[in-house]
């Protein structure tokens, strides 16, 4: 009985290890998924791509070429197009050291509707930071954050983020933004007197599955916004990744390992009083 509950603590030790050594790790765009889970126009990763390179999937918006804004490096490589044939295409970073996150983005132009999808992907080599590529306007209409999550950061369940959305380079004020994220939640809100939109990211992973997973869970989610100038519509939209909140899987975890000790140390008790009754 005692080796059994020895084993038994050391192992909920060991998860409770294994877990808080696994909550770093660079953020990714999401995976790209047989059925697109919005109408927003996304770019998903996609697995392959080649040594150094990131494989992307346009969706829902028709584009021939993927845009990537590199943090810095060579002026001639700030700014490169790749084609996109069938709706993919792989990206690399602006040189072989410069890493750092890169602004992704797909345009499509159709008589008065402009629509552009944009996310960013972080190389894992040492780069510029991207504090000037956040503030260079890449389109008419943007969402932006502000900030990115730092090189070992990612967006979690329940957080606070910060995202701001420009008009021709200066914040819309008061404007809606809808988010949706992969397992079908939705809201609206609006930005602030300064374009700022504060996103509080839902608490909708299922934790029991989150837990199961080998690597740390992951799923997408999408802001997207419009605006009408000109007699033209304009559609923006910036998707990337969050995961669930790390207490949730960590709580069911210890939960599990406390209902199976007390299944443990309540055995004996039930076979001694059979025992009493016999």
């Amino acid at each position: 009985m005692k080796r059994s509950l020895c084993a038994l603590l050391l192992g909920c030790a060991s998860l409770g290890t294994a877990q808080a050594q696994h909550t770093h790790a660079a953020p990714l765009a999401p995976e790209a998924a047989p059925t697109p889970w919005s109408r927003a126009p996304l770019l998903l990763a996609a697995r392959g791509g080649g040594r150094g390179a990131a494989s992307i999937v346009v969706q829902n918006i028709s584009s021939q070429a993927v845009t990537v804004f590199a943090p810095g490096g060579d002026p001639a490589r700030l700014k490169l197009d790749y084609p996109a044939a069938a709706g993919r295409t792989a990206i690399q970073p602006s040189g072989a050291t410069m890493g750092n996150y890169h602004w992704v983005q797909a345009r499509e132009e159709r008589d008065t509707t402009v629509r552009v999808a944009s996310t960013v992907w972080y190389f894992n080599n040492p780069g510029d930071a991207p504090t000037q590529l956040l503030t260079q306007p890449k389109s008419e209409l943007e969402i932006v954050p502000t900030p990115l999550p730092r090189e070992h950061g990612h967006y979690r369940e329940s957080e606070r983020w910060r995202f701001l959305v420009r008009w021709q380079g200066k914040p819309l004020a008061d404007h809606p933004v809808t988010m949706e994220t992969e397992f079908g939640s939705r809201s609206t809100l609006f930005t602030n007197a300064h374009g700022v939109a504060t996103i509080i990211f839902p608490r909708d992973f299922d934790p029991e599955k989150a837990q199961a997973a080998h690597d740390r869970p992951k799923a997408g989610f999408v802001l997207s916004t419009t605006h009408h100038a000109a007699n033209r519509q304009f559609m923006t939209a910036f998707n990337h990744t969050y995961s669930p909140e790390p207490e949730r899987s960590r709580s069911l975890a210890w939960g599990a390992a406390f209902s199976t000790l007390g299944a443990l140390i309540a055995f004996p008790l039930l076979r001694r009083k059979e025992a009493t009754h016999g």
